[in-house]
This record gives C-alpha cells, structure tokens and sequence, in this order.
C-alpha cells in the first residue's frame, strides 16, 4: 500500500469544498482498484488493444506503445467531469500520442500529445511542453456546455467547444492507447482520478503543486558522464581513455542505454553500440584506443542515448613525436669528389620536434647505421653507437671516410659507390625500429700525389732508356 493514504484522505475532505468532487483514485497499487470509491463503481481494465496488457507495479502502471487503460462507467456526469493524470511518455516528438479517449474510440477527437503540445484534434495544439522520459501533470476539463479546457503543470493550454459531444460517449475512457496503430507511446503513468464537475484554475493549481506527495511512480533515472583524455601520445604507438555513465537518479532506478563507437581514423572501435543497465549509482565504463599517424591534436565525439536524456563526450588526444634532420637531405648524394687515398665527409643529424621535451615521447633513437653496395668496403662511419639516443635540439655528426689504394692507372677516374641507412625510431615506440633514412655516398678515385710523381719518374726513365 502506497504511504500517501492520509494525503488522499485530506485531499478529499478538501475537495468537498471544491467546485469537483473526486470520485475516484487509481494509484495501482498492484492493481486496478479504485482507491476511494466514492459514490461509484468504475470497472478499470488493461487496455483492450491487440497489443496486449501493461504492467501494474508498486504504486505505478508501465505500459508499452497501445497497451493503455479503459475505463467503463467512471464519470457520473459524461457532459461535466475532470480528469487528472500524472505520467509520462518515451515518445512525445512524433506525432500524435494518446494521452486520452473520451469518445469509446468512434472517431479521433482525442486528448493528445502533439510534437510535443496538447491537441483535443481537430483543434490547434500548444506550443510545446513534454519532453520524453519526464513526468507531467495533465488535466482536462469538460463543461456542460461543451468546453474543453487542457491543462499541463498547472498552466491551461487549450480551450475548445467540443460541440460533437464526444467527450465521454457512452461513459468509456480509454488512456494511452488508440485505434491507430501508430498514434501511441509506451510510457508509465503514475496515478488518474475522477471528478464529478469542472475543476478551476486555482484547484488544479493547487493540486498540481501537491502532485509530488503521491509516490509510487517508476523512480526516475538520470544520466551522468564523463571521460579520460588521451593526452600525448607518441605517433606510431596508442593509449586508452574512457567514457563512463552513471545513473544519478533516484533509488530503485534503471538507467539503460548505449554508449556510442568513436570516428576517426585515429581512434577505435569505430562500429557497434556497448548497452548498459545500471541501478542507482551504478557505471558502466567503454574504452577507447587512440593510435595517431602523425603530429597535432586529434578529437572524436561519443555519442551516449539513455532513457533519462542523451549527450555527447569528447575524447582529445595530440600526437606527439621527434623529426629527424640532416645537414644533407636525406635521398640525395654524398660527394668526396676525386680522393687520392682518404677523405672524410661529415653528416650532421639533429632531433628537431617542434613540441615540447616530453622525454619519450619526443626522443629520437639512431638504432642503426648500415653501409651497402659493391663499394661498401671503401667507406666507414665514425662518432656513431648504436642505440644514441637525441633529445629535443641534439645533434649529432658523424663522421663518413672514404680510402682506397691505388694499384693501377685502371683505378683512374673510378667512382665508387655505396648506401649508408640510418635507421631511427621516428614513427614507432622509444627504441623500437621506425623510419629509416638513406644517403648514397660517392667518391672517384685518383692516385696521391707520391704515386703520381714516381708514376712520372717511371715514365720519364723508361722514355730515356727508350732513346738510348
């Protein structure tokens, strides 16, 4: 039984002095009982529509789309009652949903939810005051002389002459369900009553003020969210963040819904919806994998439906990472030019990331260096270990020699060749392999001056004792 008998008790001792006598109470209190009996006997049945039956709870009646009430001989005056309903709708944006039938389903002339406004069809509707999943507080009035008065949260919103007199026809109600198949809502509805004659303004002002003291209604969940960043993330390697939901509602709460996949190239999963059902203060956690390709700040939105309310989270992350530069672009030539037994060239490599020093993730590893090709034997590399490591700003020079005998004047003019790689972690893990970087090295080769003079002398000599 619901606590609020004495509220019902006194609310009926008051209305007396009302201009509207309250005949009869539904707080569905695991059932459809009425709950004061005063004066009549209503019958009141699940709805009657092929969709089937609602649900009766502890102090509240669920229903799905077209599976409302009906109330048989509830109104002792069919041209000169009120009604009083305190429910909600999941759907309020769609079209026409039935709030109530006074006509025994004979035609459309019907208490609706319009886009959101109050409708008696044909007439205009408000502008509009439902929103899905929230609790509202309806009543309508009908006179003698065929006005129709609508009111929403204590506000009147419609005024009509119902001049057909379908209001009540045969003194069967039906509430939220309709002969159409497409103009219901599935909803919860927390209590009715029945009055004989027209409740004023300032009566159902009063009781609209009141409505929070009856209970039983669903407990009414509430969204809460929020989310972990990325933060910097070394490109070439990923990092998790999370968007989690909380039910803030009320106790005995449900809270259902789904958290979104991400977008983005960058960010994963991309496809499918994680559900969730959580009790009061209950979570329900998603995470998420940011892998970014290259530097600069990434973001994607995720997007959270509920039955309380939806929203959107923002996940950021920014892609960090060192760059590599080199005194001689990398993909072109190192030149000796003629060497007549050794030279040295030198190679200058420097980490110059624009962001910040943030150690790892901006550090930049030599792993390797590697001379290849035929000529490879001709040239070394100096000032390198494998493995040095540059922080933001360092370089690096390294030294690239050249040598060569010259055994024969075939060796004049030779041009040697060879590729040097640099192999780096740009684009990877902390001292994982990553970018490389080749330079062809070249040199032609020429006899040192000593060969050269006694070349000469060999030559002047052998041409004397040729003339002798």
């Amino acid at each position: 039984m619901r606590m609020y008998w004495i509220f019902f008790v006194l609310l009926f001792a008051s209305i007396q002095l009302w201009s509207a006598t309250l005949t009869s109470a539904y707080e569905f209190n695991n059932n459809l009982n009425d709950s004061i009996a005063n004066g009549v006997d209503p019958a009141l049945v699940t709805g009657t529509h092929p969709n089937g039956s609602g649900t009766v709870g502890n102090g509240y009646f669920s229903f799905g789309a077209n599976q409302g009430l009906t109330m048989t001989g509830g109104v002792i005056d069919i041209n000169c009652y009120s009604v009083e309903l305190y429910f909600e709708f999941d759907d309020v944006g769609s079209g026409w949903r039935t709030i109530m039938d006074p006509g025994d389903a004979r035609s459309d002339r019907n208490l609706y939810v319009y886009y959101g406004g109050l409708q008696f069809y044909p007439f205009g509707a408000s502008g509009a005051v439902f929103s899905p999943n929230t609790y509202t507080h309806v009543v309508a009035t009908r006179n003698t002389d065929g006005t129709f008065i609508g009111y929403v949260n204590g506000q009147q919103l419609i005024n009509i002459n119902d001049g057909s007199n379908t209001a009540a026809e045969g003194n069967v109600i039906h509430f939220f369900e309709d002969n159409s198949t497409a103009e219901a809502s599935a909803g919860t509805v927390d209590y009715i009553r029945i009055y004989n004659g027209v409740l004023t303004q300032s009566e159902i002002t009063t009781l609209y003020q009141n409505r929070t003291q009856s209970i039983g209604s669903t407990p009414t969940p509430a969204l809460g969210s929020s989310n972990t960043n990325f933060g910097n993330v070394r490109v070439g390697t990923s990092a998790s963040a999370s968007v989690t939901v909380t039910n803030t509602g009320a106790a005995s709460s449900v809270l259902t819904g789904t958290i979104g996949p991400a977008t983005g190239s960058e960010f994963s999963p991309v496809s499918g919806n994680q559900s969730f059902s959580l009790g009061q203060n209950q979570t329900s956690t998603r995470s998420y994998t940011y892998t970014p390709s290259a530097r600069g700040a990434d973001l994607t939105t995720i997007s959270i439906a509920s039955n309380a309310s939806n929203t959107n989270r923002t996940l950021t992350g920014t892609g960090v990472s060192p760059v590599f530069s080199s005194s001689v672009a990398a993909g072109s030539a190192i030149n000796f030019g003629e060497v007549g037994y050794t030279a040295t060239q030198n190679l200058t490599v420097q980490n110059t990331t624009p962001d910040a020093d943030l150690g790892n993730l901006t550090d930049m590893t030599l792993i390797s260096a590697t001379i290849t090709g035929a000529d490879a034997s001709y040239f070394s590399l100096g000032n390198f270990t494998p493995g040095m490591k540059l922080t933001k700003s360092q370089l690096q020079t390294l030294a690239i020699q050249f040598m060569h005998n010259y055994s024969s004047s075939s060796e004049y003019g030779y041009v040697r060749q060879a590729n040097l790689v640099l192999t780096t972690d740009v684009g990877a893990a902390l001292g994982s392999v990553g970018q490389s970087y080749t330079y062809l090295l070249q040199a032609t080769t020429i006899p040192e001056m000593n060969t050269a003079i006694l070349l000469f002398l060999s030559l002047v000599f052998g041409f004397v004792v040729y003339k002798k």
